[in-house]
């Protein structure tokens, strides 16, 4: 019954992973484009009691006007409404727009691929506990 736990909870990460990649990997691989964004209002959520907003941006790319809401919530309307922002997004997809945080997306990767070789080194018998 562990192993299969283990085999399912490492499957999880994988398919996590090819996910994250697959948006990412034309991003990494320099065929994003960037473009300039204005804060048209803030997206909220309701989550144990607590309001969470995330900013919605309006921009123009590939012949049409696209909206897009950031996939970072906060507990204020920050940035406020009529800010401009840069976002990127892979050449020929402008629904996947969003702001460039680096060092968020590294560490999302970090914790991913810690937990897969935790998975696996219990999975080998390289971990004991």
């Amino acid at each position: 019954m562990e192993s299969f736990v283990l085999y399912a909870a490492m499957a999880l990460v994988l398919l996590t992973l090819a996910l994250l990649l697959r948006s990412d990997l034309p991003r990494w691989l320099g065929m994003e484009r960037r473009v300039d964004a204005e804060v048209i209002g803030h997206h909220s959520s309701v989550h144990d009691n607590t309001r969470s907003y995330a900013p919605v941006y309006r921009f123009g790319a590939e012949g049409r006007t696209h909206e897009v809401t950031d996939q970072v919530y906060s507990g204020r309307e920050y940035p406020p409404v009529g800010t401009r922002v840069t976002l990127s997004y892979p050449h020929g997809r402008p629904d996947l727009a969003r702001v460039p945080r680096p060092w968020l997306w590294l560490g999302v990767y970090a914790v991913l691929l810690y937990g897969l070789a935790v998975l696996i080194g219990k999975a080998t018998g390289w971990l004991q506990g």
